[in-house]
């Protein structure tokens, strides 16, 4: 008779990966015992953030030095990688093995080979570039252009824009979930999100919200959204079935912006940028729960939760 034991890896705790465009720091938060665990040094102004969960590694922007945070979770190595003409917010693409980041002053799109450490390749767009989606099913990235109140659409097999979609005013933000549809773009100065399909690249929908938008989290169990708003210090709830507000959450903190979700510790965690902290907000009630200091501007530009 034969026994067989199975040793199984104890889970790590959920935790949050804050960039602080002031103090040049990245902060881990670990989110079930609710504190600041350590923080890693950074180039200079970060701001957008991308977790490979597969590759366990972490991509920070630094607009202000021109590059990109490469950062191992497991052993901490961080090692700086060419990012373009100031870098906002970026995406690793499993379809082509590449980083894609959005570079605001040259009115393009830089595609990284992070082992190679070099931009390989850049795609025009429109003017102001922020935030970037990928649709790895398509292989397709959408891309915001604030300046020009559009949202350039690449294919990522050919490197080029094949349409170009209208929203309203200055696009920021630009969010999904690959469970869904639809993309969720912030328009700060129109005070709204604009919905957009993956499948039919139309507009869907807009849906006002509160004063200049920032980040939107999908909670994918109940089909809500929620939008920071950055100059009403308020969080927008949104039914995405009904395509509708049906809640404000006031007060929240001074300049909310970064916004993501823990269903391990259920929790929405946001980044207050005047108030250098974050908050808990419990999932299911919305009630706040805490709030952690962090070093100095959280800005958090992207999904920055990792379990």
């Amino acid at each position: 008779m034969f026994l067989f034991f199975f040793f199984l890896k104890k889970k790590e705790n959920a935790k949050a990966y804050i960039t602080n465009q002031e103090s040049n720091k990245l902060d881990i938060i670990d989110l079930n015992i609710k504190k600041k665990v350590g923080e890693i040094d950074l180039g200079k102004n970060p701001a957008g953030i991308f977790i490979d969960k597969q590759k366990m590694v972490i991509f920070v922007s630094n607009p202000g030095s021109n590059n990109i945070s490469k950062i191992n979770i497991n052993d901490q190595f961080h090692e700086f990688i060419p990012g373009g003409k100031s870098p906002m917010s970026l995406y690793f693409s499993k379809s082509n093995d590449s980083l894609l980041v959005t570079n605001w002053y040259d009115n393009e799109i830089s595609i990284i080979d992070t082992n190679l450490k070099k931009v390989i390749k850049t795609i025009p767009v429109g003017k102001s570039p922020a935030g970037i989606y990928v649709d790895e099913k398509q292989k397709i990235a959408f891309v915001a252009n604030r300046d020009d109140n559009s949202v350039s659409i690449i294919d990522l097999i050919e490197f080029n824009v094949i349409k170009t979609v209208k929203v309203q005013k200055a696009p920021y933000g630009i969010f999904s979930d690959e469970s869904i549809d639809e993309i969720f773009v912030t328009n700060v100065q129109s005070s709204s999100i604009s919905l957009l399909s993956k499948k039919s690249r139309e507009v869907l929908d807009h849906i006002l919200v509160g004063k200049w938008p920032y980040q939107v989290a999908y909670e994918r169990k109940k089909k809500i959204l929620y939008v920071s708003n950055q100059r009403d210090n308020s969080i927008s709830v949104i039914d995405l079935k009904k395509r509708k507000k049906i809640r404000t959450l006031d007060n929240i903190c001074e300049y909310p912006e970064g916004i993501d979700i823990s269903y391990d510790e259920n929790l929405i965690i946001v980044a207050c940028w005047f108030d250098d902290n974050i908050i808990l907000l419990d999932l299911n009630s919305n009630k706040f729960i805490q709030e952690i200091g962090v070093s100095g501007g959280p800005r958090s530009f992207g999904k920055f939760i990792l379990e």
